[in-house]
């Protein structure tokens, strides 16, 4: 494997630092002791000296005066032409050595634990050249494995959603790696890269080889980085600890042709559309969000919105250059179940990924209500459950052709309150029933326990007392009784509802003052209800108790105008319980009454009746979650169901489920890749899920140089343009640069010079 740190040398500067570090080594040392042989010409010159003669003649002494003169300078011409002979023996041993110049950190052909991290977002679905950003990336990876020595250990984490590894464990068979390399696809979920980079460190501390590299291929979106500095600090922590020296480099794919580039590419931002549950032939308002991230105005771009594969809408819009636009589909669903929406716009861009958004939406066929009417009455709309019947079902009661969501039963005897007849039900509501029997406060309890809702009432009949403690002993009662408030022996005022934003899922429905006002209704009696604190806001919150586990505390969905809550709610279990301080008839409030009733009680029951059931639309990495009820509600069940998981990609997995109370779980974590999953089984209706990211990869910009060389500063990394320019800058740090051929070049400059000094220095010397 020929990888390195070295940086790409593009200064003097930068040589200069290398060769600070330098040093010399030889390729074929048994032949550099051949330099000694500079000492035949030495040993000639000296026995050439001794052979001349001293010969007195009569004339002499007329040239003494030249001889004088020239001496000097004859002298020094040998003596040069001696060293230029010296230096060519020498020179030429030198060269059969092959001189290379090593850092000082040389590692030759020693084993390295390499981590790639290979960045697969849907981003490097870009198409450059007609060649893909991918492709690009996974040849280079390919090309990097393919270098790797004997005894090497080789990592490729995919950074694409959230990062997870090619292989469980780090493999020493790099054909192995590049078979699996080959078979990748891109496509999946914007990269969180300082999360990646944390990953890698992980998996280079389980390796096992001295030299650790660590290799981030990728084409460096802005987005991909953010919080890059705390992981900086992180790698360079790890290098001063001394447990192990990873050394990072940056090779960026497609630099040279899309940095800071933006091109024509348009997305489809997301789809928007009420959670609120819906029922058979109910119309839903679906709004499709569209972005043009390019100059160019698309005058008449085609919208088409898929239903379960099928189209069931086209639209026309016109989108300016660097803006946004919005269009409306009314759909309506046929069956109950599982359906899937899917937006495409057809347009031709450099990134087709995006140019889909899909999401999933459950039809219900029925939600079932069991009312317990604790104050019954013959007369029409005067028992304790008629108004919230009527509100529940509104077309049954108007004999309209058309069917309601909810289906009431309604019983004023406890002995229909057993666990069978909840079996059936999602949502309990317990009006002014003054209390339960032991028997039934298990049965109560379990049901919310195991994902059902139950909404309690007050009224004239509870007996408040026996609510505070044994209900609240069974952890079914968010908030105790206080003192009766309002208008009480016809003393004291009435409370209205504050009128506010509300921000409960139940009733986000009433923020649009089309929808009807809430504060008009009048409350003329109610209980103080006693929270353990009283928190302002209207979101569930998270709190630590004594034993440091995190708990969910009651909150407050409505207040009244008095300060006291009108609707308090908190999570139990898997379900939920949401506490009403006054009646649900007419009794103490004129909210039944009033036109909005209908639509508030629907939102409250059918909300309630959802929320165990765990979300479809989900962002990439998030892990896919469906429950199902066990035979008969037997919570000594196994789990005797067999499913599989269908990805995007159209493989196909088994899935598990876990037993939890009364209920299956089944999860599954591999939804990196955005797209529609769907878990299905033999006598299970299919249900998907649909796994969607960030946009902010739809802008095809990339880090320029100087941003960069930033990041590589800040991570401490070096760059490599490439996979080929990489494993050359790491030739020269493992096995130097090799010499041999400028101390070759050197030889016959100076056999050249030795034949232009001989013939200049025997001419004839006066």
């Amino acid at each position: 494997m020929r990888v390195g740190p070295l940086g790409r040398f593009r200064s003097a500067a930068a040589i200069g630092n290398v060769l600070r570090g330098a040093r010399m080594n030889f390729l074929n040392s048994l032949r550099w002791p051949g330099a000694l042989a500079f000492c035949i010409p030495l040993i000639l010159h000296i026995l050439n000296r001794s052979k001349f003669k001293r010969i007195e003649w009569g004339a002499m002494h007329l040239l003494e005066a030249v001889v004088k003169v020239n001496h000097k300078r004859f002298r020094l011409e040998q003596l040069l032409l001696l060293l230029v002979r010296c230096a060519i023996p020498a020179l030429l041993a030198f060269a059969l050595a092959q001189p290379v110049l090593t850092g000082v950190s040389a590692d030759g052909d020693a084993p390295v634990s390499l981590v790639i991290l290979l960045d697969n977002s849907y981003s490097m679905d870009a198409t450059v050249g007609g060649t893909s950003q991918f492709s690009k990336a996974v040849d280079a990876a390919v090309q990097l494995v393919q270098a790797t020595g004997k005894g090497s250990q080789v990592s490729v984490i995919q950074t694409g959603g959230t990062p997870r590894a090619v292989f469980d464990q780090p493999v020493f068979d790099p054909d192995a790696m590049v078979r699996r390399l080959k078979t990748l696809e891109g496509g999946y979920g914007a990269s969180n890269m300082p999360a990646a980079l944390d990953a890698g460190l992980a998996t280079l501390a389980g390796m096992t080889n001295l030299r650790r590299e660590l290799i981030v291929i990728s084409d460096f979106q802005p987005p991909d980085w953010e919080g890059s500095n705390d992981v900086a600090a992180t790698i360079r922590q790890q290098v001063d600890s001394g447990s192990f020296k990873p050394v990072l480099t940056l090779i960026p794919i497609g630099q040279e042709s899309a940095a800071n580039r933006v091109s024509g590419n348009v997305a489809v931002d997301g789809l928007q559309f009420s959670e609120r549950p819906l029922g058979v032939g109910q119309q839903l308002s679906v709004r499709v969000h569209l972005r043009n991230l390019g100059d160019q105005t698309l005058p008449n771009a085609r919208v088409i919105l898929k239903v379960d594969g099928q189209e069931a809408g086209t639209s026309q819009v016109s989108l300016s250059g660097n803006s946004t636009a919005q269009t409306l589909f009314p759909v309506e669903f046929a069956t109950a179940g599982s359906h899937v929406m899917e937006a495409e716009i057809a347009v031709a861009d450099d990134l087709p990924t995006d140019n889909r958004y899909a999401a999933t939406v459950r039809v219900w066929d029925e939600i079932r209500v069991l009312l317990v009417d604790g104050d019954p009455s013959s007369q029409p709309l005067k028992g304790e459950t008629d108004f919230v019947s009527v509100a529940l079902t509104p077309f049954s009661f108007g004999r309209s052709k058309l069917s309601d969501l909810v289906k009431t039963q309604t019983i004023t005897n406890l002995k229909g309150l057993d666990a069978e007849t909840l079996e059936q039900i999602q949502v309990l509501v317990l009006a002014n029933v003054d209390r339960l029997k032991d028997e039934h406060i298990a049965v109560v309890q379990n049901f919310v326990n195991s994902g059902g809702s139950l909404l309690l009432t007050a009224g004239s009949r509870i007996d408040t007392k026996w609510y505070n403690e044994k209900f609240s002993a069974a952890g079914l009662l968010p908030a105790k009784f206080g003192e009766p408030q309002g208008i009480i022996n016809e003393q004291g005022k009435s409370a209205h509802l504050v009128a506010q934003h509300f921000d409960h899922p139940a009733l986000e429905f009433f923020n649009e003052p089309s929808n009807g006002d809430l504060s008009t209704a009048e409350v003329r009696q109610w209980y103080q209800l006693l929270l353990p604190d009283d928190p302002s806001h209207l979101l569930t919150k998270l709190v630590q108790d004594e034993n440091s586990a995190v708990t969910e505390e009651t909150v407050v969905v409505a207040r009244l105008d008095s300060g006291d809550p009108l609707l308090v709610e908190r999570p139990t279990g898997e379900g939920v319980v949401l506490q009403l301080a006054t009646s649900c008839d007419a009794d103490w409030t004129d909210l039944p009454l009033r036109p909005f009733f209908v639509p508030l009680m629907q939102q409250l029951v059918t909300t309630s009746a959802t929320r165990a059931v765990p979300p479809r639309n989900i962002r990439t990495g998030d892990p896919a979650v469906a429950i199902f009820r066990n035979p008969s509600g037997d919570q000594t069940a196994e789990s005797t169901l067999t499913l599989s998981m269908v990805s995007p990609d159209g493989s196909r997995r088994p899935v598990g489920t876990v037993s939890e109370g009364r209920n299956q779980v089944a999860r599954f974590d591999a939804t990196q890749r955005p797209g529609v999953y769907t878990l299905s089984a033999a006598d299970v209706p299919a249900i998907h899920f649909v796994a969607n990211t960030s946009r902010e990869e739809s802008r095809l910009g990339s880090l320029d140089d100087a941003q960069l060389q930033n990041l590589a500063d800040r991570l401490g990394a070096a760059r490599a343009q490439s996979a080929t320019d990489y494993l050359e800058q790491d030739r020269l740090r493992r096995y130097g640069r090799n010499v041999w051929r400028y101390v070759l070049a050197g030889l016959l400059l100076f056999l050249f010079l030795e034949l232009v000094l001989q013939q200049r220095f025997s001419r004839v010397q006066i």
